[in-house]
């Protein structure tokens, strides 16, 4: 009877022992594929990290062009509003607009009869 338990107990060794042999295959297989996985997570972390950053630098870029811009159009609005007093004859056209006769515009411009008669021949009311 020692002979077909020993012949047992030998059998659940050998049995243990591929198991736990095909275990620590299965373990070590296992730890190389987290190995690489982790690699493959800390290159993907440094990625979004870099295109964050690109982000940053793009928006900082988006709010100083937009700042440029405003500082344009305002320039610009400030330059048509301003637009009849840069122009030498500006203020006369404006009286012109508005029905000024050519005395008008000689007594309050300064212009000469020839000047005042072609302001209002060019910018006068069309009949």
């Amino acid at each position: 009877m020692t002979t077909p338990l020993l012949i047992a107990l030998v059998s659940a060794t050998l049995i243990n022992l591929f198991s736990l042999l095909w275990l620590a295959r299965v373990y070590w297989k296992l730890k190389r594929e987290c190995r690489v996985v982790n690699n493959l997570l800390q290159t993907m972390t440094h990625d979004v990290a870099g295109l964050c950053s690109a982000a940053v630098s793009v928006d900082n870029r988006i709010v100083t062009t937009a700042e440029q811009l405003n500082s344009l159009l305002e320039k610009i609005s400030a330059f048509q509003t301003n637009e009849p007093d840069l122009h030498p004859y500006g203020m006369a056209i404006e009286k012109v607009r508005a029905g000024a006769s050519i005395n008008d515009l000689m007594q309050t411009s300064g212009l000469s009869h020839d000047e005042a008669a072609l302001l209002i021949r060019l910018h006068g009311a069309k009949s």
